[in-house]
């Protein structure tokens, strides 16, 4: 997991990437699979509100309740991505959105050992400028509200190498319904042991 940067613990590195590739899944088995497969996931951060070195054991779980997690995914828009005229097709933009905002909630799960699996509910996207064939892009996504069954994320596009903005939306999703139950469950227990190892 050399090519993930960030200060999220490794196994929790690897435990998003096995997550997010479980949801790209392949083009058999899955919509979009042949567009998610080419995201990489470059970047995974936790910023706390105070240093935990610092704290007592149940001041730590309070303040892990209150991180922000952060995840950076790179992908390049090719001609499959794209409408008739060259840009980065609204419907793929949503898609790209939808797993790139997950990985930081997913995240968030794994760093507070809670479920960060679930369906969305609601995607708000603002595009802000068109995104023509071979742009590379970074998306950053951060968590916004973390809470129960509620969860939300922001999302922004922006080119790798100026930085400008392309796209920003907030991705709300809930806890999913029985066909995710065993992966949350299985989720919740390796975040739980993951914890425990730090």
């Amino acid at each position: 997991m050399a090519h993930i940067q960030g200060n999220l613990p490794l196994a929790m590195k690897e435990e998003n990437e096995r997550f997010f590739r479980h949801f790209v899944g392949t083009p058999q088995t899955s919509y979009g699979a042949d567009v998610g497969k080419n995201i990489k996931l470059t970047g995974a951060n936790v910023f706390l509100p105070v240093k935990l070195e610092e704290l007592t054991e149940a001041e730590v779980q309070k303040a892990k309740k209150n991180a922000e997690t952060e995840t950076i995914c790179e992908i390049e828009v090719t001609k499959d991505m794209c409408n008739i005229y060259g840009t980065l097709h609204g419907g793929c933009a949503a898609y790209i959105i939808d797993l790139c905002s997950s990985t930081a909630i997913v995240c968030y799960g794994l760093y507070t050992a809670t479920d960060g699996t679930g369906v969305s509910s609601s995607m708000n996207i603002h595009w802000h400028r068109p995104i023509t064939v071979g742009k590379k892009l970074k998306i950053i996504s951060n968590t916004v509200f973390v809470d129960g069954l509620i969860r939300n994320a922001k999302s922004e596009l922006r080119d790798l190498q100026t930085n400008k903005l392309y796209v920003s939306a907030v991705h709300s999703t809930l806890a999913g319904g029985s066909r995710t139950a065993a992966l949350r469950k299985s989720s919740k227990e390796k975040a739980e042991k993951m914890n425990a190892k730090l």
